[in-house]
């Protein structure tokens, strides 16, 4: 989880992508350092939302894109949304960003790939 000690402007967001082993394992709440104040998080990995959620809740980090069911976490998603990371789109932005990215890749409509997405933090 959020290990860096490095300030929140020299790393204002951090980023997984893979398998999501919560789901195979617990974290002890040792392992959450408050570490992730002000950060934003992406967490490209199944059902993210759920076993990721509270961990960034407890490390102090915003949830910026994470996913509420099982899917293929492609390097794809993480480019385009970055894309509109950098550019200083909104939440909503980057979600639409990583759907139409995983529909394109996926072969599924836009509607069906925004499922995939939890819905930005408010």
């Amino acid at each position: 989880m959020l290990t860096s000690s490095e300030p929140v402007d020299h790393c204002p967001l951090v980023a997984y992508i893979g398998h999501d082993g919560l789901m195979d394992f617990s974290l002890p709440a040792e392992a959450t350092a408050q570490r992730g104040l002000g950060r934003q998080a992406i967490v490209l990995c199944c059902i993210s939302e759920r076993y990721f959620g509270p961990h960034l809740s407890a490390a102090g980090a915003t949830p910026l894109l994470t996913t509420t069911q099982l899917m293929y976490p492609g390097g794809f998603i993480l480019r385009d949304a970055l894309a509109g990371w950098t550019r200083g789109e909104s939440p909503v932005q980057i979600r639409q960003r990583a759907a139409a990215a995983y529909a394109r890749n996926q072969g599924i409509s836009v509607k069906a790939a925004s499922g995939v997405f939890a819905a930005p933090a408010k």
